[in-house]
């Protein structure tokens, strides 16, 4: 019997898991990396949580990879170290930016006199909150800085098991004199933390949190392009966000995004972290770059692209191939009015590399 219960001893540690909290300390500050893989699809099930749940997503496996690299303060314009740097007010001395694709400057900069580049979201760090305090736009090379109105919290610190928290965030971007462009990012976020447990990756097995994020989004832009000014509202973007955190990764472990326009929800979008696998997703965007607008479309898709693409395939949630199209061209255009509305993978192809874009079609 003695043998019995210390056998039992040691087999019992191996397959439980602690309830952890998470903190300041298990997020990224400024100068971290942490490379993350987009896995190839897997159906998942969302309703699978709670108290002690377990999560197997051993069979993750990666399409490409890329390195997200939260930057330091200190590279860019004096406007934008003046708006976001040291010397900033402090609900906006930032801690760290990344490149983002949260405003839609592609669909417009190839119509443009000018040129905009290189979006990227300033995040501020506290011992109780990560918090999303704006953007920077290059126009024409020049860095400027935009403050959000009103700061959205992505994470309410410490987390534990039923933590629930709301957040609002609001950005004005007004591009004049430059040109007579402006948007307003209006964003609405229910949080919870609805489950603890086990989770295994390709990394490893770990206690973990998991964080439910509802996100709905209304924009609006204003634009002179096409005849006389008006606001355009397309319709509200809403976003579910599934994450699994462990204590001291930097990051969430798993990342899965499932959103779309109205009712259409799309298959998700999956990231997680892995070690490196040689498939960085930047060394092939240096080779071909291409943008299609506008996205959301209707009826017409536009592109334009810095090498000639050979042909476009579309790919519904479910991965069949429901439009192809020859090209061999650097700017074109194609009809997708017979497509059904819903969420699709757009899938570019040169001779030397292939892109793959999300593309709603309402």
């Amino acid at each position: 019997m003695k043998h019995l219960i210390l056998i039992l001893l040691a087999v019992i540690p191996a397959f439980s898991r602690a309830q952890i909290s998470l903190s300041v300390a298990d997020f990224a500050d400024a100068g971290d990396t942490v490379r993350l893989s987009l896995a190839n699809p897997i159906a998942i099930d969302f309703q699978n949580t709670g108290p002690n749940a377990i999560w197997d997503f051993s069979q993750l496996s990666a399409q490409s990879q890329s390195l997200t690299e939260y930057n330091p303060i200190g590279f860019g314009s004096i406007l934008i170290l003046a708006t976001f740097g040291p010397i900033a007010s402090t609900p906006y001395k930032a801690t760290y930016f990344n490149p983002s694709n949260d405003l839609p400057i592609d669909q417009f900069s190839a119509f443009l006199p000018i040129e905009i580049s290189n979006l990227s979201q300033y995040t501020r760090r506290t011992s109780s909150q990560i918090n999303s305090i704006g953007y920077s736009i290059d126009v024409q090379g020049q860095g400027v800085p935009f403050k959000s109105d009103t700061i959205e919290t992505r994470y309410a610190l410490p987390l534990q098991f039923n933590d629930a928290y709301n957040s609002r965030g609001y950005t004005y971007v007004d591009l004049n004199p430059a040109t007579d462009i402006k948007f307003i990012q209006h964003r609405q976020r229910n949080s919870v933390v609805d489950g603890w447990g086990s989770l295994t990756t390709p990394l490893g097995t770990f206690d973990a949190l998991r964080i439910k994020h509802d996100i709905l989004e209304t924009d609006s832009i204003y634009q002179t392009l096409f005849g006389s000014g008006a606001w355009i509202a397309p319709p509200t973007f809403s976003t579910t966000i599934y994450e699994w955190w462990t204590n001291q990764k930097n990051e969430c472990l798993v990342r899965a995004t499932v959103g779309g326009f109205g009712q259409n929800q799309g298959a998700p979008t999956i990231q997680y972290q892995d070690i490196y696998l040689g498939l960085d997703a930047a060394l092939e965007e240096n080779i071909f770059e291409v943008s299609f607008y506008p996205n959301p479309v209707t009826d017409w898709c536009y592109f334009n692209a810095t090498a000639p693409i050979e042909f476009v395939q579309i790919f519904d949630q479910f991965g069949r191939l429901v439009f192809e199209q020859q090209n061999a061209a650097f700017i074109g255009y194609f009809d997708l009015g017979n497509l059904i509305s819903g969420t699709y993978t757009l899938v570019a192809h040169s001779a030397k590399a292939s892109i793959h874009r999300k593309l709603v079609k309402l």
